[in-house]
């Protein structure tokens, strides 16, 4: 009985010495604080700002890297480690039942008869064991079996458990990329993307260049360069350039007084609302040419038509009266001649493209391959109003020079007659 108690025990304590399955979970505890950290991703860009204050555009060019804003929050963080095993329960409680009774069996073995029991008898005539007997084979197999489920479920307890541990978390809840560390850039400035023969390279001065009207005014760029480099021109600073550009040309010119009162009422109008968009500028000299435009269409006011535009009833007598230079459709190779305008003012032209759509009353947009044409309609034109709008026409027209409606700057073209085309 003392080995095979040893063995038992044995075994017990080899079952309690079993791993244990362990888990362990994260819990997020109260915030500590939050902080923004700047990390330079090791590259540098190059942008160019555009400022417009009558008489002079400024380009002012910036160097700068690109750096990466985080967002962090730190907080506390209980990391939780919970040993549990759900056979424990059940071996401590069959070991103790099992031990107990057991134990309680070999301790009344006195109170047990020690006779043989005389109604058992086997084959070779020996009786049945005493009571006793029994008492302690039952006791003794309760105790073995009793013991190492006991010894393994109090093991097994006193290793079961939890353990918190508590530790600071940090987590990156935002992420922004921006320029950072800005600085004037200085070098040599070109202009590219423009018709024609590029302009003359210019040196900066403290990151900045500065052009004057006359300057601008034959310019005609896309982009600009610093040393080479493409500098990055916001589509508000290519508008402002634009503007800049066309302004430059309507408020240097003298103000050609005898040749607004011969103008037709629509050319008058539209050329007044070219010169309304140059007040965006500061400082710029618009209400003395916007006074004149007054006047000259005071004047007209008392004229009842335009002496210099012949009356015309028919898309035939139109093109007899008007003998257009010019005839321009989508495949055209004079299209080109489109870019430059201010060249054509004066000049009659037909025209042949998509009618894309009206701006409001008095100026529709027609597509003529890839150039779109603003086109100046008078009020209740000869021709009517049932033009619908995606429809080919095929147009008679005066060349106006450059007209800009919203971000789009175009040819302006008065119609003298306009109709359908097949």
């Amino acid at each position: 009985m003392r080995w095979k108690g040893g063995v038992a025990a044995g075994l017990a304590l080899m079952a309690g010495c079993a791993p244990i399955p362990l888990e362990r979970r994260v819990e997020r505890g109260p915030l500590l604080r939050t902080y923004t950290q700047e990390v330079a991703l090791g590259e540098r860009t190059l942008a160019a700002e555009v400022e417009a204050r009558w008489p002079r555009l400024t380009f002012r060019f910036l160097a700068a890297e690109v750096c990466r804003t985080e967002q962090h929050e730190e907080f506390i963080e209980n990391v939780i480690t919970e040993q549990y095993d759900a056979s424990a329960a059940p071996a401590l409680s069959a070991g103790a039942v099992n031990t107990a009774v057991g134990g309680i069996l070999l301790l009344a073995r006195p109170l047990f008869s020690n006779a043989p029991d005389r109604e058992e008898i086997d084959r070779e005539g020996r009786y049945g064991p005493s009571a006793r007997k029994k008492a302690t084979v039952w006791g003794g197999a309760l105790v073995v079996l009793g013991v190492p489920s006991l010894v393994t479920g109090i093991v097994q307890t006193l290793r079961s458990g939890a353990r918190t541990e508590t530790r600071k978390g940090d987590t990156v809840v935002s992420l922004r990329e921006a320029p950072c560390r800005v600085t004037p850039a200085n070098g040599t400035v070109e202009f590219a993307g423009g018709v024609g023969a590029p302009p003359a390279p210019r040196e900066t001065a403290d990151g900045a260049l500065s052009l004057t009207p006359e300057e601008i005014q034959g310019m005609h760029f896309a982009g600009v360069l610093l040393d080479g480099i493409p500098a990055l021109l916001p589509s508000e600073a290519q508008e402002r350039v634009t503007t800049f550009r066309v302004c430059a040309r309507l408020l240097t010119e003298p103000v050609p007084v005898a040749e607004w009162v011969r103008a037709g009422v629509g050319q008058l109008h539209a050329l007044r609302q070219q010169v309304a968009g140059c007040e965006g500028i500061p400082e710029a000299p618009v209400a003395e040419r916007l006074r004149a435009l007054d006047e000259a269409l005071a004047a007209q006011a008392h004229r009842a038509e335009d002496p210099g535009s012949p009356r015309v009833g028919s898309f035939e007598e139109a093109l007899a009266a008007y003998r257009p230079s010019l005839h321009l459709t989508p495949d055209s190779a004079a299209l080109s001649r489109l870019e430059e305008p201010e060249a054509l003012q004066g000049q009659a032209l037909v025209l042949r493209g998509v009618l894309e759509r009206y701006e409001g009353q008095n100026i529709a947009v027609v597509q003529v391959g890839p150039t779109r044409v603003l086109v100046f309609l008078e009020e209740n034109p000869p021709w009517g109003t049932g033009v619908p709008r995606g429809s080919r026409v095929e147009l008679i027209g005066v060349v106006m020079g450059r007209q800009r409606l919203g971000t789009l700057e175009s040819p302006l073209v008065r119609a003298v007659w306009m109709r359908t085309a097949l």
